[in-house]
Order: structure tokens, then C-alpha cells, then sequence
């Protein structure tokens, strides 16, 4: 599906925000709060953007699923220490991440073939290495903090919900 505000060959929709990556649609995840707290506990810089035509909106199962283990202390990590950085294009015929990927006829068989360049409007992620170690999660940021990070409504998202007995009545 090509974005109507460039015609780009594909819709910068279908790739996640943080490693670059093609994702099929039901690898896509929307960007929910934890995803923004973790991203910048993790990577050390708020996940911005999101109000840029220019960027992904969405982010991959994958890397949500790597940001959550981390934040429970297993031993995985997202596989790079810098993401992938978006810039805007300033030449849209040879500097364009979305023209530049062809999915056509891409599926779960064959998606990790896709060969991603590193543009100046997109810098592939940097790899983990001795100069860019794991980090260690210890806390989300406090409430106070203005490291906090708020969904669209100006909402903190919730992790925790009690468990009530018996049945709940609704009312509209």
C-alpha cells in the first residue's frame, strides 16, 4: 500500500520505529506507554517523532516482546544499543527508507530476506559492542519525574489492576 503524501512504494506504517524492520501485520504493535518508558530506559532517549509523517507509528512484536523481558530481568535484550534513527528526507527519489525496501511478495517465509539500507533519513541500528553495552534495567523513572512518559490523552498507562471477586456490574 503506497502513503498518498509521497507515493512511497510502502507504507512506512508497516515498519517498526526502533530496529527499521518490515513487519507483517500481525508482527505490528501499537506504541503504548510502556513501549515509551522502556525505550527510554533502555536506549537512554525518549521515542519521539510520533508526530512526523516521516516515521513509522508502529513498532514490531519483536522488539516490544525484547523490551519486556528486559524490564523483568531475563537475559535478553534488544539486539543493538543505538536504534534506528529518523530523519527527514530531504530527497525523496534516492533518500527515501520506504521506496527504498521492495516487500513485494514478501511473507513469513521469505521476510528476513529483505535487504534494509542505511540512508541519511534512516541510520540502521549499532549493534551491542564493548563501547555500547547492555543496560541494566533497574526502575521506570517516578511519576515526579519528567523523564515520565504520557499516552495522547496526557494518561499515565497502568500495569497493575486488582483482581475483584464475584461478578462486576456495568453501567453506560
Amino acid at each position: 500500500m503506497a502513503s498518498a503524501r509521497r507515493s512511497c512504494r510502502n507504507n512506512p506504517g508497516v515498519f517498526c520505529y526502533i530496529c527499521g524492520k518490515y513487519t507483517l501485520s500481525g508482527d505490528r504493535k501499537t506504541i503504548t506507554g510502556f513501549v515509551k518508558r522502556a525505550y527510554m530506559v533502555y536506549l537512554k532517549v525518549k521515542l519521539g517523532d510520533q508526530d512526523k509523517s516521516w516515521a513509522p507509528h508502529t513498532v514490531c512484536k519483536t522488539c516490544v516482546e525484547y523490551l519486556r523481558r528486559w524490564t523483568k530481568g531475563a537475559k535478553t535484550s534488544l539486539k543493538f544499543g543505538i536504534p534506528m534513527v529518523w530523519r527527514e528526507l530531504f530527497d525523496h527519489a534516492t533518500d527515501c527508507y520506504f521506496c527504498a525496501i521492495n516487500t513485494t511478495g514478501i511473507n513469513r517465509k521469505n521476510w528476513q530476506s529483505l535487504q534494509y539500507p542505511d540512508l541519511q533519513s534512516a541510520h540502521r541500528p549499532v549493534a551491542h559492542c564493548e563501547d555500547i553495552p547492555v543496560p541494566a534495567f533497574t526502575q521506570f523513572p517516578d511519576s515526579d519525574d519528567e523523564a515520565t512518559i504520557t499516552d495522547e490523552r496526557g494518561d499515565t498507562e497502568e500495569f497493575e489492576y486488582e483482581a475483584q471477586d464475584g461478578p462486576q456490574t456495568f453501567s453506560q
